[in-house]
């Protein structure tokens, strides 16, 4: 089944839509996302990581992308799901990699001897975007240590921007899910049961 899985990247929502279904990575339901908004659809964006000969040959194709950024020094990620991204996005590009985790105050911070010198140009990557949240945490804690943007990179990328926090974002794939506030869902969504996918606690 492996080999059978597509790799060629998409050019636009219903090629994404058909990339992430033959992965079983999009499904629809009730989903409260880590931003706190309301959705019809989640990105189980453990689907495509366990893929990781797939996952590098989309990555690689976006390596020129992603070198058109300028120097990087430092691949970041978020602990738990950024952490193989940010591994495979490193291996592309030959730059040292490290992530954040969260610590008893819910709080990303380097650990395990990981640093960030004065300086150097930190390429923040994650799996899959909407609101851009975790990634403001990573940015403050770069700027704290001296170091510099250089960009970002997301495997999914559900923001519709080509820059988040401002910074020029490159991706694997772009698809615009709506969301809702919790105070003005459809009625479609009212009446499904919520459930609160991923790992991150807003």
């Amino acid at each position: 089944m492996q080999n059978s899985l597509p790799t060629k990247l998409p050019v636009n929502d219903d090629e994404t839509k058909q990339l992430l279904a033959a992965y079983g990575a999009l499904v629809e339901g009730h989903f409260k996302l880590a931003s706190g908004r309301h959705s019809g659809h989640f990105v189980k964006k453990g689907q495509l990581i366990q893929y990781p000969a797939q996952l590098q040959k989309m990555i690689e194709q976006k390596v020129d992308a992603l070198r058109g950024l300028g120097q990087i020094d430092v691949v970041l990620s978020p602990a738990v799901g950024g952490i193989p991204v940010g591994q495979q996005v490193g291996l592309a590009l030959d730059a040292r990699t490290i992530y954040a985790e969260r610590n008893p105050n819910n709080e990303l911070e380097l650990k395990r001897g990981f640093e960030i010198k004065p300086g150097e140009r930190v390429l923040m990557v994650e799996d899959v975007i909407t609101t851009g949240g975790t990634l403001e945490e990573l940015e403050l804690f770069v700027k704290a240590n001296g170091g510099e943007v250089a960009g970002v990179f997301v495997v999914v990328n559900r923001s519709g921007r080509d820059e988040i926090l401002g910074h020029p974002a490159v991706s694997c794939m772009d698809i615009v899910l709506p969301t809702y506030a919790a105070d003005d869902l459809p009625a479609e969504l009212e009446v499904i049961p919520v459930e609160r996918p991923g790992t991150k606690r807003s």
